[in-house]
């Protein structure tokens, strides 16, 4: 199965002459594993710039692998956290990798990154005509606004009245428009409610719809399971053994990069995590919660649930208050 099934030579023309016009050069999934393989030039621009800037450069800096500082950042061997035995009360070591120093603080812009590039790269998306919409609960349109700032297109960022208002403030700055739904961070079906309310109104949109958009399961896989394995070599000590990997539900994306480590390690586990007040997966259950990006009154289309080995739930007053 082609995810696009085919180029289509006169919008790529377009899209090419676009980025040359503004200066946009895109970066390959093999410079996000490794950003060290960035142009000269690029490496020169991002001395020059903060992480969060509105700046095309900024396109190499959606890697694991930026260093921990707002401005002027190079390029490192990754940002991750251990958590030892003594901390967590449990035998094993955990590890997790940080995603803070990713443009806008989130590693959302990668997912975003995913689902758009492609279809600018096979003329699937013309952004002459078309604006990207983004919906999402929080971090995803984020991601997706500013990937599309970056890369000239419009964009209309979709996500629930209830987030943070520093999430609205920021994202009138960066997004063409910002469309509120009711609810918080558990009613997506609102979200999803309203993109079919753009599909039917006649404007020249596309929606990045990330719990089914397989570009968002694919960067996972293997720009972020490609990271967990560099983190995994650096961490790992004499007579370590790797089990497995725990990642929140969500849109199923992150929690592709699970199913890179099982292919490396195929005796290792899988969990999925939920909220305790939404328990979807373990009970099938539904509910209000507060704990942001971790998943939502559904199953996402894009998770491979046959390779999820266990489910955990998280209770939201444990985490939040």
């Amino acid at each position: 199965m082609k995810l696009i099934p085919e180029i289509r030579e006169d919008v790529l023309a377009r899209n090419i002459e676009r980025a040359r016009e503004r200066n946009i050069l895109l970066p390959t999934f093999g410079q996000q594993k490794d950003p060290f393989r960035a142009p000269t030039d690029i490496m020169n621009r991002l001395q020059e710039i903060g992480l969060w800037d509105l700046d095309p450069a900024n396109l190499f800096r959606i890697t694991w692998k930026n260093e921990a500082k707002v401005h002027g950042g190079g390029f490192g061997q990754g940002n991750w956290i251990e958590f030892p035995p003594a901390l967590t009360g449990v035998d094993a070591t955990i590890v997790g990798i940080v995603g803070k120093w990713f443009p806008t603080g989130a590693h959302k812009v990668g997912a975003a990154y995913g689902c758009l590039v492609p279809r600018l790269v096979t003329g699937h998306f013309d952004p002459t005509r078309q604006k990207a919409v983004w919906p999402s609960t929080g971090n995803y349109c984020r991601g997706g606004a500013y990937d599309s700032a970056l890369l000239a297109c419009e964009s209309i960022a979709i996500l629930p009245e209830g987030m943070s208002k520093e999430r609205f403030d920021w994202l009138a700055t960066i997004a063409g428009e910002t469309i509120k739904t009711p609810g918080s961070e558990s009613n997506v079906k609102e979200i999803f409610d309203k993109c079919w309310e753009l599909r039917n109104s006649g404007q020249d949109l596309m929606i990045f719809n990330q719990f089914e958009e397989f570009g968002n399961y694919l960067w996972h896989y293997e720009i972020t399971g490609h990271a967990m394995e560099e983190v995994l070599k650096a961490a790992m000590r004499p007579g370590d053994e790797y089990r497995g990997l725990t990642s929140a539900t969500g849109s199923a994306g992150t929690i592709a990069c699970g199913d890179y480590m099982k292919q490396l390690f195929p005796s290792s586990k899988i969990v999925a995590s939920e909220a305790l007040q939404c328990p979807t997966l373990l009970e099938n259950g539904f509910g209000a919660h507060r704990i942001e990006g971790i998943g939502d009154k559904h199953v996402p289309w894009i998770h491979n649930v046959k390779n999820t080995d266990l489910v955990v739930a998280i209770d939201d007053n444990a985490v939040v208050n």
